[in-house]
C-alpha cells in the first residue's frame, strides 16, 4: 500500500493528523488566494468605465479566489489528486483536440455555429446523450452564450463566413 501524501486526513505519520507542512501549505496557499481575491475585488469596484461589464469578470474572479482561499483556510487537509488512468488520458486528449479545433474554427464559423458544434462533438464524445438532445443542449447553450455575449455584454464576437 502506498504511503499517503502530505494532504491525507489521516497524515501518513502514524499520528492520524496532516503532516506539519500540510497546514502550513494550506494557510499560506488559503491566504494567497483570499489576499488576490480582495486585491481583485478592489480593482474592479474602482474601474471607471462606461460599459458595464468591465468590472463583471473581475469581481467574479475576485469572488472565486476569495471563496477558494476561504475553502483553503477552514477546509481538512486533502490527499493530493491521482494521476487519470488510460481512459481518462484519451478524455482529456479529446478534448484537448476538440478544443483546439474550435480555436481554429472560430474565426471562420463564427462564435455561434462553432460553439454550438464545440458541444455538440463534446457531448457526443464524453456523455452518453443522443445525436437529438446533444444537438438541442448544444444549440440552447449557443444561442444563450451569443446572446449573454453578444447583447447583453455587447462584446464583438467573430460571425464568420455565414455571418451569424
Amino acid at each position: 500500500m502506498a504511503s499517503p501524501g502530505p494532504f491525507s486526513s489521516n497524515g501518513g505519520n502514524g499520528t492520524g493528523r496532516p503532516r506539519r507542512g500540510a497546514n502550513r501549505l494550506h494557510l499560506l496557499v488559503g491566504s494567497v488566494l483570499v489576499g488576490l481575491g480582495a486585491l481583485a475585488l478592489g480593482e474592479a469596484v474602482g474601474l471607471r468605465d462606461e460599459w458595464p461589464g468591465a468590472r463583471l469578470l473581475p469581481a467574479l474572479v475576485g469572488l472565486a479566489l476569495v471563496l477558494l482561499g476561504g475553502a483553503h483556510l477552514t477546509g481538512p487537509a486533502l490527499e493530493p489528486p491521482k494521476w487519470p488512468d488510460a481512459s481518462g488520458r484519451r478524455r482529456l486528449a479529446f478534448v484537448a483536440i476538440v478544443l483546439s479545433f474550435y480555436v481554429f474554427g472560430l474565426p471562420t464559423l463564427g462564435f455561434l455555429t462553432a460553439t454550438a458544434l464545440f458541444l455538440f462533438v463534446l457531448l457526443r464524445g464524453l456523455g452518453s446523450l443522443s445525436w437529438v438532445t446533444a444537438g438541442v443542449v448544444a444549440g440552447a447553450v449557443a444561442l444563450g452564450s451569443q446572446v449573454v455575449f453578444r447583447h447583453w455584454l455587447l462584446l464583438p464576437l467573430p460571425s464568420g463566413l455565414l455571418g451569424l
